[in-house]
């Protein structure tokens, strides 16, 4: 598995070298969403996109699939009212989207799982009833099938089999409630900010926390680059400047670069090493390069709230109110 995720990497990599990469940032297209979209993943084998859209007043939600060769919408899926997370495990080419149906009560929280060559729905898993946070994020390891659920409910990370589709373990978090997720798959270990000043660098294999990197006041996003290891944690500062911080993969800060007010999302693409955070109060997208630890530039008038990067192609995909933006990278 490892060797596939290497050969993928490489023909990314040769791929941006060899494209036009001269020039900023800019907005490619945009993609319209009624009620907007919420959390978006990518699948760089298959070279598609797919994005969480609410249905408001509807008794379901949709998984927008966008075909990223033209960056438009291909079909829409149906999932449980209340889906708001999106992962892909894409060396199996499956779709995990997670939420809890606030509409019923207890409230179910539950994971499904979609065929991405189908795109058809092939079970959904039962998380958990508990009142609370709900389920805050999800991330696929596509070198073993193991997806981690951040669950806010019962402030564990709860852990799916991808081969069975059935909850296998947790991983506690002692009473701290994970805001976000994020997988270095070659290092096996997740990062959880909890939304404090504490972000939780979790050995996955071994099911517990090795580290709690200090950082902040409200940490809500993260993303790892699994070439580099560095971590990207987002800051959203009640006053004072926002940061997004840059931690080793054992979790030590590097650096804590200002960034637009009221980030949230983040992903990094590990070929370039640009990391991408959406500022969801200024309309903006800010670009941290991975170099230097500092912000190179700022894209505007882009609704933000959360990102995912196809390494295969040097995009970006912005979810926000008016449904996904895609940027190109250089």
């Amino acid at each position: 598995m490892q060797n596939q995720l290497c050969k993928l990497l490489a023909m990314a990599a040769l791929s941006t070298s060899l494209s036009a990469m001269a020039g900023a940032q800019t907005i490619k297209t945009s993609i319209a969403f009624p009620s907007g979209a919420q959390g978006v993943a990518v699948n760089p084998i298959t070279n598609t996109v797919y994005a969480v859209a609410p249905n408001n007043g509807a008794a379901t939600d949709n998984l927008g699939v966008i075909n990223g060769s033209t960056d438009t919408l291909a079909q829409t899926v149906s999932v449980p009212s209340g889906s708001l997370f999106v992962a892909v495990d894409y060396l199996a080419n499956r779709v995990y989207v997670a939420g809890c149906n606030t509409n019923l009560n207890p409230s179910p929280c539950t994971v499904t799982v979609i065929d991405g060559k189908s795109n058809k729905t092939l079970s959904t898993i039962p998380v958990t009833t508990t009142p609370g946070f709900g389920l805050t994020g999800i991330v696929a390891n596509p070198l073993d099938g193991k997806v981690y659920v951040a669950n806010g409910s019962d402030n564990v990370i709860n852990i799916i089999n991808g081969s069975t589709a059935k909850l296998r373990d947790s991983i506690d978090l002692h009473g701290n409630q994970p805001v976000a997720i994020a997988i270095n798959p070659i290092l096996n270990r997740l990062y959880v900010p909890f939304g404090s000043d504490l972000t939780a660098v979790i050995e996955a294999g071994a099911k517990k926390i090795i580290a709690n990197t200090v950082f902040g006041s409200s940490t809500m996003g993260a993303a790892a680059n699994f070439v580099t290891g560095n971590v990207f944690v987002t800051d959203q500062e009640p006053s004072g400047l926002s940061m997004t911080g840059v931690l080793s993969h054992k979790g030590a800060l590097l650096a804590s670069p200002t960034v637009g007010d009221a980030p949230l999302g983040v992903d990094v693409d590990p070929v370039t090493n640009l990391a991408f955070v959406a500022a969801t109060a200024q309309d903006a997208v800010d670009v941290i390069s991975g170099a230097n630890n500092t912000v190179t530039a700022t894209i505007q008038g882009v609704p933000a709230n959360y990102v995912a990067l196809n390494f295969a192609t040097a995009k970006v995909y912005v979810t926000g109110r008016t449904g996904v933006t895609v940027l190109t990278e250089k």
